[in-house]
């Protein structure tokens, strides 16, 4: 292994600030293609235009612009990418980079690096994340460096960066966009910010730590809640006690939340001057109005496509991220839309569990015949130890928790008052509670709160965050309820509505699994969110939300002599 490093390398030492850049960045000639290219970039995320008409208007501008191409970045991957005809899948990598000013590095670093399939064959849109720790094996001056899969970007840009990710799925890449942080945080503005369902709180401040052990500080509270430029960038970044997993698995949750929240106008109108935002900070192999049309085509076929969120298998160690090649494989195959391999790994799981939950009930019956034998006073004791065992219906493995539940439902009802119904959950996952309070760690639980809608109407709402620890990491998941606003944004879509015991559901799935439970009581609104690894089953997740009891709380009464507002 050579122990040469890049210039700028410096070991990750430094620490950018959440913003990005620490100084203006110098004014870039523009180019009309960028123009183009943002507007594919923003179309890809919010799957698709829905008419025609953006269609010929955009297929114009690709007429117009002739040549302009980033010739840099074009020569840097053209004999790594692979060449797509008209109508074919496509799959284009997108990486997250800073450059920051003064730093001394060349090309800063990859932070986020994400996969985007586009398959109008099977009306398909594939996203996955690759985890910037992850292990790898990295080609540099003639020799193999074993490094964090983010140091490609720092040795050799765009064009290392796609060929280490060749490499390890054995995916054909067709296209590279690259977007600067900057640009991230003032695009979330320009579009009027993102509606985000937080899953817990987050919180660091550098004030009294020595500067050796500061990192991006961050303030953002848990529930449903618009986060703008600064905010969204810190929380789609943020990683210190989080694992890389979980990182980038918020990454797409954000990203496919707000995919629902651009409108196609805003493409074409440029109210927000999105458009002069996304040119200074994009850019791309796609130089060709051909190229881009190609592009917009396969766009337009997809505007009512389903998007899949693949999870990158991986675990984690003490200095990286670890994965198995066939796993890889498999979640590979799974981006490409073949059937049946997220089906088979469930199963699969599922299966192991069942044996082992068998294997578990036959040596603890073993036990107790050993200790007690057959006679009368073993009887007792397994009448009595059957008695105190919970059976859980439907084989969901959740337990009794409406002691908990109420306990958190009553604090939310002394806050909000009458008129806004508290739903609780009466049975959480073996092992669940809810985050407990803490004051030195600016956490309040449950969290009682106003947001306002795209009206900008005020709105009541409180969150539960509950926490549990299935295997290695803990998981939130959590019960958000908002007063008198129906239709978030997070709820258009649904994947299937369903009925039970006349309660209508609203259930919003990936790849198979249920990341959403949703239910209206009046004009309220309702849900119970998965965690971001989706670690709740669909039984778990629909035995939550079929559980919830309700508390009304009493209207406060004005004292005598006092005003109401």
């Amino acid at each position: 292994m050579s122990s040469t490093r890049p210039p700028g390398h410096g070991g990750y030492s430094r620490k950018p600030p959440p913003e990005g850049d620490g100084t203006e960045p110098p004014k870039k000639k523009r180019y009309w293609w960028r123009f183009s290219l943002a507007t594919v970039i923003i179309v890809a995320v919010t799957a698709a235009a829905t008419s025609s008409a953006v269609l010929l208007y955009i297929n114009s501008i690709a007429e117009a612009i002739g040549t302009g191409p980033n010739k840099k970045i074009k020569e840097q991957v053209e004999k790594v990418i692979t060449e797509v005809h008209g109508g074919e899948p496509e799959t284009i990598l997108i990486l997250g980079s800073d450059i920051r000013a003064n730093s001394g590095e060349e090309r800063g670093r990859s932070d986020t690096t994400i996969l985007l399939r586009l398959d109008s064959e099977k009306n398909l849109i594939s996203v996955m994340s690759i985890p910037r720790d992850l292990k790898v094996q990295i080609p540099y001056n003639g020799e193999t460096i074993t490094e964090k899969f983010n140091a490609a970007y720092t040795y050799g840009g765009p064009k290392l960066t796609l060929q280490v990710v060749k490499e390890l799925t054995g995916l054909k890449i067709n296209h590279v966009v690259n977007i600067d942080f900057l640009g991230f945080v003032r695009a979330v503005d320009a579009i009027g910010c993102v509606y985000t369902d937080v899953d817990r709180r987050y919180y660091h401040s550098n004030v009294g730590v020595p500067e050796e052990e500061q990192y991006s500080e961050i303030n953002i509270q848990p529930g449903y809640q618009k986060l703008c430029g600064k905010k969204a960038l810190q929380y789609v970044r943020y990683r210190h006690t989080d694992t890389d997993i979980v990182r980038s698995a918020r990454q797409q949750n954000f990203l496919s939340q707000a995919r629902h929240q651009i409108s196609p106008t805003d493409l074409i109108t440029d109210n927000h001057n999105l458009v002069d935002i996304l040119t200074e900070y994009t850019t791309s192999d796609i130089s060709k109005g051909d190229e881009l049309i190609t592009l917009l085509d396969l766009l337009y076929e997809l505007r009512g496509a389903e998007v899949q969120q693949i999870h990158f298998p991986a675990e984690l160690g003490p200095s990286f991220v670890y994965s198995n090649e066939d796993e890889i494989h498999h979640a590979a195959k799974e981006f490409l839309g073949e059937a049946g391999y997220q089906t088979q790994k469930t199963e699969l799981k599922e299966e192991e569990e069942k044996a082992a939950r068998k294997k578990k009930r036959q040596e603890e019956r073993q036990k107790k015949s050993k200790n007690g034998g057959k006679g009368k006073e073993s009887k007792k004791h397994k009448k009595k130890k059957t008695k105190k065992k919970h059976v859980p219906p439907g084989g969901d493995e959740l337990v009794p928790a409406s002691e908990l539940g109420e306990q958190e439902a009553e604090i939310v009802a002394r806050h909000v008052g009458g008129g806004f119904p508290v739903f609780y959950p009466t049975r959480l996952p073996s092992g669940a509670n809810f985050v407990e309070s803490n004051p030195y760690e600016h956490i309040v639980d449950p969290r009682v709160y106003h947001l306002k809608d795209k009206d900008k109407e005020r709105h009541a709402a409180y969150r539960m965050v509950a926490e549990y620890q299935p295997e290695y990491e803990v998981n939130y998941f959590g019960v958000q309820g908002i007063q008198g606003w129906e239709d978030p944004p997070i709820l258009d879509e649904p994947t299937e509505e369903k009925t039970v015991n006349g309660r209508e559901y609203s259930i919003y799935t990936d790849s198979g699994k249920i990341k959403l439970v949703a239910w209206h009581r009046g004009e309220s609104t309702y849900w119970i969110s998965n965690s971001l690894q989706q670690s709740l089953t669909n039984e778990q997740m629909m035995g939550i939300a079929e559980s919830c009891h309700v508390i009304i709380p009493k209207k406060k009464t004005a004292k005598k002599g006092s005003q109401s507002e």
